[in-house]
């Protein structure tokens, strides 16, 4: 039997040892941040769920507004501009969402775009 030389005995060794060391590299690297999954805005507040479960809360302007959301696990900004109160808000009032774009932007500069009210989101359907 051939005796394996002490240099193809590293040789192989590398070959083994760099994808784990990559692969382990890579799923220590930090995780990517938490997608918005829906909105609910009306006009004093937005709510965000985010697809972890958790949901972040913000006080706006009747107009609209930017800024970041406190108390919230995620560091993400957002961004409401609204277009037009809805023309049934003086009856419902928050019952009916005011016609604007909301913009969540994660710590990576991600920018999710949400219209109100969710009637209005493309390929959207009622449970």
């Amino acid at each position: 039997m051939r005796r394996i030389s002490n240099f193809a005995f590293r040789r192989v060794g590398l070959l083994v040892l760099l994808p784990a060391l990559v692969l382990g590299t890579a799923l220590s690297a930090g995780s990517w941040p938490v997608r918005a999954d829906r909105i609910g805005l009306t006009s004093q507040k937005l709510t965000v769920w985010f697809a972890d479960g958790s949901v972040c809360r913000a006080a706006i302007q009747s107009e609209g507004g930017q800024g970041m959301f406190t108390d919230c696990p995620h560091p993400a900004r957002f961004d409401v501009r609204i277009k037009r109160q809805n023309f049934l808000a003086p009856v419902l009032g928050d019952l009916v969402a005011p016609l604007g774009t909301v913009t969540v932007i994660s710590a990576d500069g991600r920018a999710q775009k949400f219209l109100t009210p969710a009637s209005r989101m493309p390929g959207w359907k009622r449970d």
